[in-house]
């Protein structure tokens, strides 16, 4: 993952997707090495990643203007930290117009950030043309196309991309639970996995943290682009 400060968007154009999972581990795994990332969690009222990082998150409405200037406001009141942005699929267009108005990306760079943005492509061909829309933005440092193989995606599969490996049903039901530490769990506390389940967690976390942390934030642009 990038050494300077970033800002780490998480977006898609469907719902139920893994988009706030992914959120959910890229805060975690930034925790595990060491960061102190601040999470902005547009999806009020229900806040859903918000229940996993209560002391380190703002809710906020991006319904409202006053939601989306805290959004920004927040960070670029305190930079110097990574900031994790869970933008559910009915925000992503306003957002990212709002960015454009706004030209918030080229104020973040100014003020020493880097643009991350991860795109869960959903298997429907509309959502690979939404991944193209937004890889467009003028702005993003890296965009990094997601697939999740629960679900399956309409990402070529030849192109580069971070993969959310399939979990188990079981493992799913209890990791979702607002209690459980995905971080704890890999220092060592188990918050109740049983032993035959323990390797297929310790898999899938191995996969996906692995996975960003081996990303080329230099890699270009093209090199990911359909």
């Amino acid at each position: 993952m990038a050494n300077k400060p970033t800002i780490y968007i998480v977006a898609s154009d469907a719902s139920r997707n893994g988009k706030t999972l992914l959120a959910r581990l890229i805060v975690d795994y930034l925790l595990l090495d060491g960061k102190d990332p601040f999470v902005l969690d547009t999806d009020a009222p229900e806040g859903p990643l918000r229940q996993y990082f209560p002391g380190r998150t703002a809710l906020t409405d991006f319904d409202k203007i006053t939601g989306r200037m805290k959004v920004f406001d927040t960070i670029l009141a305190a930079p110097g930290r990574d900031y994790v942005i869970d933008l559910p699929q009915r925000h992503m267009l306003s957002f990212f117009k709002a960015i454009a108005e706004l030209n918030f990306f080229n104020a973040a760079n100014k003020a020493g950030f880097r643009i991350i943005v991860f795109f869960v492509v959903d298997w429907v061909l509309p959502s690979l043309r939404a991944a193209q829309d937004v890889f467009e933005v003028p702005g993003i440092d890296l965009f990094v196309a997601v697939i999740n193989e629960t679900i399956g995606s309409a990402w070529p599969a030849e192109e580069g991309a971070l993969k959310i490996p399939i979990l188990p049903r079981k493992l799913a039901i209890l990791i979702a639970d607002r209690r459980f530490s995905l971080r704890n769990f890999v220092l060592g506390n188990d918050q109740g996995i049983g032993s035959s389940d323990k390797p297929d967690l310790n898999q899938f976390l191995f996969s996906v943290f692995d996975s960003l942390n081996t990303l080329d934030v230099d890699v270009t642009l093209q090199r990911l682009k359909p």
